[in-house]
Parts: structure tokens; C-alpha cells; sequence
């Protein structure tokens, strides 16, 4: 039980891949959080989204050139506990996060 005050100690994170195209058309990408795995995946329209200017007709090359970016906001909802069943969804309405 958390003491009033007392930090909640953030969770390491260990981004291991490697990035796998989804059958949905978004990308795929494993963590390693506190030893156990976690799947991220990143939505196509969020891979056309997070930087609209560069799109190209790869969502892998999309998420290799924003892969810094994308990564950021997959940590965050990781820190703020927004796993489902072993898997971060990254959405459009993510992007505010990075």
C-alpha cells in the first residue's frame, strides 16, 4: 500500500522489436516492462497522423522515421498504466502525448 506522498516507482521499460507490419495495417513493436512483454501497436491512421507532411506508402517506413517520437508516447501510456491485456494501443489521439 502506497503511502500518502510516497512515489510510485516508474516501471522499466526495454523496447526490444523488432517493428512487424499488422494485419490491420499498423505496425507491431514488443517491450519488455518489468521483465514481462507488452505489445504495442501503432494504428495505421496514427502512422499517417504523427507527421503528415512525410507520409510514405510503407507504415514501417513511417514508423521508422518517427519511431522516436511514437516510442515516447508508447513509454507514456505504459507510465500512466494504459495496457489492455498485454497490449498498448497508439492511436490518432495519442499523438498529444509525444
Amino acid at each position: 500500500m502506497k503511502n500518502c506522498g510516497e512515489e510510485v516507482p516508474m516501471p522499466v521499460i526495454e523496447f526490444v522489436g523488432p517493428a512487424i507490419l499488422a494485419n490491420d495495417g499498423g505496425v507491431a513493436f514488443r517491450a519488455r516492462v518489468d521483465g514481462g512483454v507488452v505489445s504495442y501497436r501503432f494504428t495505421e491512421e496514427c502512422l499517417e497522423d504523427v507527421d503528415p507532411k512525410c507520409v510514405t506508402n510503407s507504415p514501417l517506413e513511417q514508423f521508422e522515421k518517427n519511431r522516436t517520437t511514437l516510442l515516447s508516447i508508447a513509454k507514456s501510456k505504459i507510465e500512466k498504466e494504459q495496457v489492455q491485456d498485454g497490449v498498448v494501443s497508439v492511436k490518432t489521439e495519442d499523438l498529444s502525448l509525444g
